[in-house]
């Protein structure tokens, strides 16, 4: 008996043509424009409500779609946003993004929003610069970089003499552009204030990138207050590459082998908290009877740990309800005034960053 032998069958689709324009208002009995019109979101009112209805349905039933980019090029208008982040996997960046474009779109009955176009960099070196490269060849309305670091200030600023960029989440010093930011110098005074009321002397912290104001700034803010309420930073300088949890577990490594171990370690976010926590149960360690430990961002798997984690509140709606109001404001208008803000984080405190 011959062995068995796979069939492939192949299927082959007949290509579907596209109706256009120009056939669609032939097909009617109408003229281009009041095609145009009537599939207009801001122009609709201008055809009778019979003939509105009548050119949608058909346009509906033949699968008419719009030449976008035709249209962009008449109104000069895209009507979308291109907004850069830097890791999709992060929960904070992906709660600012989604208030972001609610917010674009919260009065689309008084007319079209703004579609946004996300795209992830890794953090990569030429990820940002490639990225608004692409934004600009698709004529978006507005850019929003929720991903940039100090070196990535040239793009920028060579992006913003086209179309209104605005900073989200990171802000950079090098250049004034329109941002939206946390206080994140404030955040990281929090945690170490947080470790002198409960007494520790002796402390650390796993800090983010360096490249990264936001990482930078929590680690000032927190060496500063360490200084000044007389508690010994231990040590010093340890920085990972990337802010995720396996960053987190390296770190642990190195603070668990040091000589002089400190009591208590704040973590820049909670994905370098938890890779710390996760390296403490593999050597037989907990939290907070052995170290205690502060993240930042306050993210859902801080709260439904075994332990929940104390942790800083990153504030999502302040931060992005003011960059999508940048946007909006200077899509209508790039002379408008606009103002940047820091907004205020929040320590949650759910029990371990005290000492034991």
């Amino acid at each position: 008996m011959p062995p068995f032998q796979a069939k492939t069958i192949v299927r082959m689709r007949k290509p579907v043509k596209r109706i256009n324009m120009r056939e669609l208002a032939a097909n009617l009995g109408v003229d281009r424009a009041t095609i145009s019109r009537a599939l207009s979101s801001d122009k609709a009112h201008l055809v009778s409500s019979s003939t509105r209805e009548r050119i949608r349905a058909a346009a509906t039933l033949a699968g008419y779609r719009p030449d976008l980019m035709a249209a962009t090029l008449r109104r000069g208008r895209s009507n979308t946003v291109g907004i850069m982040v830097s890791d999709m996997m992060n929960e904070v960046l992906i709660r600012v993004v989604r208030e972001i474009v609610a917010d674009l779109n919260r009065d689309h009955l008084k007319g079209p929003g703004l579609t946004p176009l996300i795209a992830e960099t890794g953090d990569g070196s030429d990820g940002v610069g490639h990225l608004l490269r692409t934004f600009l060849s698709q004529r978006v309305d507005a850019i929003i970089s929720l991903t940039s670091t100090e070196g990535d200030a040239e793009a920028l600023e060579e992006a913003a003499a086209e179309v209104p960029v605005v900073l989200a989440v990171r802000g950079i010093t090098a250049i004034d552009l329109p941002s939206a930011t946390c206080d994140d110098e404030a955040g990281g005074a929090l945690v170490a204030e947080h470790f002198a009321t409960h007494h520790h002397r002796v402390i650390c912290q796993i800090q983010g990138p360096q490249t990264v104001a936001t990482f930078k700034n929590r680690a000032a803010g927190f060496s500063r207050l360490c200084r000044e309420a007389g508690m010994r930073e231990i040590p010093q300088g340890l920085s990972t590459a990337a802010a995720v949890s396996s960053e987190g577990r390296l770190a642990a490594d190195a603070i668990l082998a040091s000589s002089t171990r400190p009591t208590a370690v704040f973590a820049h976010n909670d994905g370098l908290a938890l890779g710390f926590i996760e390296a403490m149960r593999n050597h037989g360690l907990a939290y907070p009877d052995d170290f205690a430990i502060v993240g930042f961002n306050n993210t859902e798997i801080s709260r439904v740990l075994a332990r929940p984690l104390t942790t800083v509140e990153y504030p999502v709606a302040q931060v992005s309800r003011h960059a999508a109001a940048l946007v909006r404001a200077l899509v209508g208008n790039r002379d408008f005034a606009w103002e940047s803000q820091v907004f205020a984080p929040m320590l949650i405190d759910r029990g371990t960053g005290r000492k034991c």
